[in-house]
């Protein structure tokens, strides 16, 4: 079999992974559990935006729960993992990318065990039996350069071109763009400012991202920027 001149990283919450509804069945068991409204829970999520010492912070200070935020944030990591969705379509795709000869890695911020569960519960980890790099094992985390670079050298890619592909545009696009590596973002329908990183392509889903990197022969594909996004 020849090698490989193909590899690209995914991030996993919110890009491989659907991170929104595992907060939502999260937040639906946290209310039921604890009579704090599940309105003013998605309000929080949506102040603090993903800031979970704030979030949890903000819940100890507003109700009397006894129990201290660093129990609170441990359980929401351990829960949420359990819950997240398994999309069929995620995995046709990186079928198809597998298929068509693409290396493939995982480059995550989070608590090791918590960001392993969520491969294996959304179906995902048999598809990356090697270039997983989690922040917590390293004591970095994105937009560290290194940590993509790992990746690659676990894949035997090291100092081929590759691409990452990610919804956050400081830790992924960013994290991209000082190791070298082309960024694709995974925009679900935010809008960049002017001061944010560019990424190279820009998809509304990581299913898009991949069907951009399939059309892509040969690879790295030359001329202009291309975008996925309507």
């Amino acid at each position: 079999m020849p090698v490989s001149d193909k590899a690209v990283l995914f991030d996993l919450d919110a890009t491989l992974t659907d991170h929104r509804t595992a907060f939502r069945r999260w937040a639906a068991a946290f209310a039921t559990d604890t009579n704090v409204p599940l309105l003013w829970l998605l309000n929080a999520e949506q102040r603090w935006r993903g800031q979970r010492a704030r979030f949890f912070s903000e819940i100890s200070r507003t109700f009397d729960l006894g129990r201290s935020v660093l129990q609170m944030q441990a359980d929401y990591r351990e829960r949420t993992a359990e819950l997240v969705p398994h999309r069929p379509e995620v995995c046709e795709a990186l079928e198809a990318l597998a298929g068509d000869g693409w290396r493939m890695g995982v480059v995550t911020n989070g608590e090791a065990a918590a960001q392993r569960t969520k491969l294996r519960t959304a179906g995902l980890d048999h598809y990356f039996p090697k270039g997983v790099v989690i922040s917590s094992e390293l004591g970095i985390r994105k937009p560290d350069p290194l940590l993509f670079e790992i990746a690659l050298c676990d894949l035997d890619m090291r100092d081929r071109p590759a691409v990452v592909v990610g919804d956050d545009l400081e830790t992924d696009i960013r994290g991209a763009i000082r190791a070298g590596l082309t960024p694709v973002w995974v925009s679900a329908g935010q809008s960049r400012r002017p001061h944010d990183p560019e990424p190279a392509y820009t998809a509304h889903t990581v299913v898009e991202a991949a069907q951009w990197l399939l059309a892509q022969d040969p690879w790295p594909s030359p001329g202009a920027r291309a975008s996925m996004a309507a």
